[in-house]
């Protein structure tokens, strides 16, 4: 089975090319082979490519708020490229796994999770773009998997855990908000379910298509990620420990709105594809492990 896995280069996409490489034959692209901006190309270079039998498609604009000054660029990526995809998805009869986002709900729930009956309602440029990417391949590919994930960190690239890392080696304070709850998530583990859920398609296990929230149990505000991180930080480094600063939202000021409140049940995806992620403490603490101590 050959696999066309797109954005290569991404945090979840690198991930993934790792491991799914491991098992099966994979077809993997970035922006350095094809422009995600311009569809025409991204259409001509998916015919000129061999058969495969899914597209797993991490491919995303991700600058939150820089997406607020580049809103055409970002509806491009986010909705035009997945809609390309999902037509070749489509025209082939095969699957298309796509990744959105918890930034497609509002933060006014409060009371408990969001699951996949609420209503999105997104705040930014960038929440938008990831919404209207949802309802293109809802649209247009009849096979299609969407899992919303949130709060996506690992050790590579620039991401929430290793800003925090850089801080602590720097021996500086974070300002860190502390009104905006979230379920962060470990990007390999994340790659470990959906390598989970491509084999149980490959093995023509019966699959319900369509959206599916993607998280850990438990949540945190960034400020409570962030202390935990530098605490294990330093007790592994045996340095002085840094303590982030806590700040509302509006004094930190980002050009983009984030929900105040975007945990997500996954108890959908639990139920269909009997696959739960550890609590985002437990996936913390494992990342942390993995990092050897003289890069702390």
């Amino acid at each position: 089975m050959r696999i066309l896995l797109t954005g290569k280069n991404g945090q979840l996409g690198w991930e993934l090319h790792r491991l799914l490489e491991q098992g099966f034959e994979v077809i993997a692209i970035g922006r350095d082979d094809v422009d995600f901006r311009n569809p025409d190309e991204l259409h001509d270079m998916l015919r000129r490519l061999p058969s495969f039998s899914i597209i797993v498609n991490t491919a995303a604009y991700t600058k939150v708020d820089q997406a607020e000054k580049e809103q055409h660029e970002a509806e491009l990526v986010n909705i035009e490229a997945p809609a390309v995809l999902a037509c070749e998805a489509d025209r082939r009869g095969i699957p298309m796994i796509h990744f959105s986002t918890d930034y497609v709900f509002d933060g006014k729930k409060w009371t408990k999770p969001y699951t996949e009956k609420d209503k999105p309602n997104p705040l930014s440029i960038y929440g938008k773009s990831k919404l209207g990417g949802e309802l293109r391949v809802r649209d247009l590919c009849e096979k299609h998997l969407i899992f919303r994930v949130s709060g996506l960190y690992g050790t590579r690239r620039r991401n929430f855990l290793t800003t925090m890392l850089n801080y602590a080696k720097a021996s500086e304070r974070p300002l860190v908000v502390d009104d905006q709850i979230v379920s962060p998530n470990w990007t390999p583990l994340i790659a470990e379910v959906i390598e989970h859920v491509i084999y149980r398609i490959f093995s023509s296990f019966p699959v319900h298509w369509g959206v599916y929230h993607l998280t850990g149990n438990g949540a945190a505000t960034w400020y409570e990620f962030a202390k935990l991180t530098l605490e294990k930080a330093s007790s592994i480094s045996n340095k002085q420990i840094i303590q982030p600063v806590s700040v509302s939202s509006e004094e930190f000021h980002t050009t983009a709105k984030r929900p105040a409140y975007s945990v997500m049940n996954s108890d959908k995806f639990r139920n269909e594809f009997g696959y739960s992620l550890p609590d985002w403490k437990t996936q913390l603490l494992h990342c942390i492990n993995t990092i050897g101590k003289d890069e702390l």
